[in-house]
């Protein structure tokens, strides 16, 4: 808990007589920014929208390339690089980056320029997630045995 105290003061500049002195001590609580942070539910997700172990383990690889706006560059270097630490061919990424498109995993920006969905990755400050949570609907329902169920889209 911290406080600010504040003090008024008024005096006569004809007399030098304290007119008013009041001292006002105000306590308060701050919450502290959330700090920057990356969260991954890479096994979460990739039950959730099927993935097979190749495409959970090039999600894990692309997104940890992710800067804090969301945004990741996969050139056919960045492409190759991914294909050689997850231990398949490029084709096999083009083809994991193709299928996250469509389940609205990623949302091809421009080029190579992806934006990875923020409703399941987030890197970076609340406001600017928020923000960039707009752009994409998403919405997890359970059935009464616990069954999960989502849907996402991505708003134009």
């Amino acid at each position: 808990m911290s406080k600010i105290q504040k003090r008024e003061v008024h005096i006569d500049t004809i007399t030098g007589e304290v007119i008013h002195d009041r001292t006002n001590v105000i306590d308060f609580t701050s919450v502290p920014n959330e700090p920057d942070y990356i969260k991954l539910y890479i096994n979460d997700l990739g039950k959730l929208c099927d993935l097979s172990d190749g495409q959970r383990t090039i999600l894990l690889y692309i997104a940890a390339c992710v800067g804090y706006d969301g945004l990741v560059l996969l050139p056919v270097g960045q492409k190759a690089r991914i294909a050689k630490s997850a231990k398949c061919s490029v084709s096999a990424v083009n083809n994991a980056v193709n299928f996250f498109c469509k389940a609205d995993i990623l949302k091809k920006q421009a080029g190579g320029l992806y934006e990875l969905n923020p409703d399941y990755f987030a890197r970076g400050k609340w406001r600017e997630i928020r923000e960039r949570r707009k752009a994409f609907y998403t919405k997890i329902t359970y059935s009464p045995d616990g069954e999960r169920t989502v849907k996402t889209d991505v708003v134009d």
